[in-house]
């Protein structure tokens, strides 16, 4: 999948997720939707449950990525807000300008190879 960075908008970075602007959602990614899970869009899992989430809203998609380390989020009409369900030691909630996003998570090596980073 082919896609431009947008460097007129700022890149956010939030536990083991980043995103980073871009130009637009590739039209391969569009015509592989996410669904949301009980209202939140899951931009990162978590194994022991504290997802970094995006809360569903007809102005908001994902889609996925071309790995399991990469996804694309588009927010169409208002700012989104990025947040991290955990009741202690969480991250900051950050407000995501409208916009088409690559969605970049960490990873590890192991011996299989690479896989996602674990909490």
């Amino acid at each position: 999948m082919k896609f431009d960075f947008d460097t007129s908008r700022k890149s956010h970075a939030q536990g083991d997720v980043y995103l980073i602007p871009i130009v637009a959602i590739p039209a391969e990614a569009l015509a592989q939707p996410v669904e949301a899970e009980a209202g939140k869009l899951i931009v990162t899992h978590s194994e022991t449950g504290h997802h970094h989430i995006v809360m569903e809203r007809p102005d908001v998609k994902m889609f996925r990525g071309m790995d399991m380390f990469r996804d694309f989020l588009l927010i169409e009409n208002n700012p989104a807000t990025l947040e991290h369900l955990r009741d202690h030691h969480t991250h900051a909630p950050q407000e995501i300008q409208p916009g088409a996003y690559l969605i970049q998570r960490q990873r590890q090596p192991s011996p299989e190879g690479w896989q996602r980073a674990s909490d």
